[in-house]
């Protein structure tokens, strides 16, 4: 009698890849059924496609892999032999090849017959613009012969909400990340003091990271950005640059937790001598933003337009004798530029995708950073507003003199 295989236990980390992946099938079936698209195609190499984990709850895969959602009857995936494991209990059929993957997508192809067929490219939202060149004439080649390339369409209509739309379970994942964001936060009011350079701020956090078992939400050069008195901020890696009494500190920092980051910042003051309060000029620029993040907090709800938040908001600041150029929010999650609406100005530079509409389960950051003061909360949409992630900087963290 041959030798049966035990079953192989799943571990926690796995079980919640798979059910997490499969609330994203539901989802995406259920757009698919919305839009009118009869099926949409994953088409990917080598991790080539940024919707991959919304579709196996993972950012890679080796080989060749054809992932088909339908709006109608089973799922199936069309996979390497050795990349079998990463689509089980995800999909409903898997054809694992061993040879050449063509001949189970023109039978799955044969058989379904899809009267659309959605692949993910995008000329505005770079999150759902994954299908390489090569991989897309590839496909051409393989459709034309049998009369299917005509059937192409993009995939935005239902990509750009799966990544938009968030589960309570991709929101939970966000919320431990901005958590954990926040105590670093808090760690670093421990410790911040005058003499201390950018360098060494960064390094501090470095290390937080490592207690806390995280990593950078983006390129660790600059993640976290650490930027000290009158430096411009931006997307900058720290410098040796000390930190004086007098100034302000500005942190631009996220994490990522299971696979969903955060993206928050927060700005300290620290005190001359014989300072008992902060800086008019600190506060004042500080208090431009807050109110201007209220502002937008105020505004956000299902419906509402992306550049219907930034002007008003946007506003504030500049009545106040300020002003920045940057969209004031961006959408967060598996990517700490999360791709489809931001809350920008209907300029050239953002419309595009500042006049998208909001929806329920959107995750955007609200950034209306100007020199001196960077604040930058996490809000979640809901069905008639928008909720904080974690509760919001409303004060300046103030250093006292040492």
């Amino acid at each position: 009698m041959a030798d049966v295989a035990d079953p192989i236990e799943q571990t926690e980390d796995e079980r919640e890849r798979i059910a997490l992946a499969r609330e994203k099938h539901a989802q995406a079936k259920s757009l698919l059924q919305e839009h009118g698209i009869a099926c949409w195609l994953t088409f990917t190499r080598e991790g080539s496609d940024l919707m991959l984990p919304f579709v196996t709850g993972m950012p890679y895969i080796a080989g060749t892999s054809a992932l088909m959602i339908f709006a109608e009857g089973p799922s199936v995936a069309i996979v390497a032999d050795y990349d079998r494991t990463q689509v089980e209990d995800i999909f409903d059929e898997i054809h694992a090849y061993s040879g050449d993957w063509r001949i189970p997508f023109h039978e799955t192809l044969k058989a379904r017959d899809p009267a659309s067929i959605a692949l993910n490219y995008s000329e505005e939202d770079f999150g759902t613009d994954g299908l390489t060149h090569g991989l897309y004439l590839q496909l051409v080649r393989e459709l034309t012969p049998v009369g299917l390339v005509d059937r192409l369409v993009s995939s935005v209509p239902v990509a750009e909400r799966i990544r938009a739309r968030k589960t309570a379970g991709e929101v939970e994942r966000i919320r431990r990340a901005c958590q954990i964001t926040q105590q670093i936060f808090d760690d670093v009011t421990g410790v911040l003091k005058v003499g201390m350079t950018e360098m060494e701020v960064h390094e501090f956090i470095n290390e937080r990271m490592d207690t806390y078992g995280v990593g950078p939400a983006w390129e660790a050069a600059f993640c976290p950005s650490v930027v000290a008195g009158d430096r411009e901020a931006g997307h900058t890696p720290p410098t040796l640059k000390p930190i004086k009494a007098g100034d302000t500190v500005r942190i631009d920092f996220g994490v990522v937790v299971e696979g969903y980051c955060s993206d928050m910042q927060r700005t300290w003051y620290l005190s001359r001598p014989g300072e008992t309060e902060p800086d008019p000029d600190a506060v004042h620029r500080f208090r431009a933003v807050t109110d201007s993040v209220a502002m937008a907090k105020s505004l956000i709800k299902p419906g509402v337009i992306g550049w219907d938040v930034d002007k008003p908001s946007r506003q504030i600041v500049e009545d106040r004798g300020y002003g920045f150029t940057h969209a004031l929010g961006h959408q967060v999650g598996r990517l700490v530029h999360d791709g489809g609406v931001v809350l920008g100005p209907n300029n050239a530079r953002y419309r595009d995708r500042s006049g998208g509409v909001i929806e329920e389960g959107m995750v955007f950051t609200l950034e209306p950073c100007i020199q001196g003061a960077q604040i930058e909360e996490d809000v979640v949409v809901t069905a008639d507003g928008c909720e904080w992630i974690v509760p919001p900087q409303t004060e300046l963290y103030v250093i006292p003199a040492r």
